[in-house]
């Protein structure tokens, strides 16, 4: 009995141990203190989605829209450096690992052409009408031929990244565990 109980407890430490956190980053998107960030060349972009149409709980968001219908896209530096660069965003269709480089094949389902903002800020509003696996790209080009590209994953409407990979491997540590300890109790009763 007790090593049912041992068991059990390995394997729910294990399912807990191997979810997916909150805080983890794809692509070049990370978090500072409770903001999302871009990494673009050596400089860093701050990020906001938003979308209005949904309770006040969800309208901000950082990786994943929670639902489909227009989204606003706030990008922020404070880098005089790329205050002067000409800065353009795309958002593609996320087609997988087979669509090349990150997915990004496809033709832009959206596009912000290049322009300069000395204030630091820009902004763009785009309705999506399906839920699905996005990137968006920034393209930053500067005065003395500078080109910077940061790509970073999102979904709309509930459609992340899946949690399988995640089940699986706890239930493989539940099922090693198992058989290590079954394997070693059936060895001293051998004995």
């Amino acid at each position: 009995m007790r090593t049912l109980r041992a068991i059990f407890i390995l394997a729910a430490l294990a399912a807990i141990a191997s979810s997916p956190q909150k805080a983890s980053a794809r692509g070049a998107l990370g978090y500072d203190q409770d903001q999302c960030v871009i990494k673009i060349g050596p400089d860093f972009l701050y990020f906001s989605g938003y979308q209005l149409n949904l309770n006040a709980e969800h309208r901000k968001f950082c990786e994943d829209a929670p639902g489909v219908g227009d989204t606003t896209f706030v990008f922020d530096y404070g880098q005089e450096e790329l205050r002067q660069m000409k800065a353009d965003f795309r958002i593609l269709r996320d087609n997988g690992p087979s669509g090349g480089d990150q997915g990004v094949d496809g033709p832009s389902l959206a596009y912000l052409p290049p322009a300069v903002y000395p204030k630091g800020t820009f902004s763009f509003v785009y309705r999506f009408d399906d839920p699905g696996n996005y990137i968006g790209v920034v393209t930053m080009d500067g005065p003395e031929g500078e080109h910077w590209v940061a790509r970073f994953p999102f979904s709309v409407g509930g459609a992340g990244p899946s949690k399988t990979p995640y089940v699986l491997l706890a239930l493989a540590a539940a099922m090693a565990l198992g058989l290590f300890f079954f394997g070693g109790e059936k060895k001293r009763t051998a004995r």
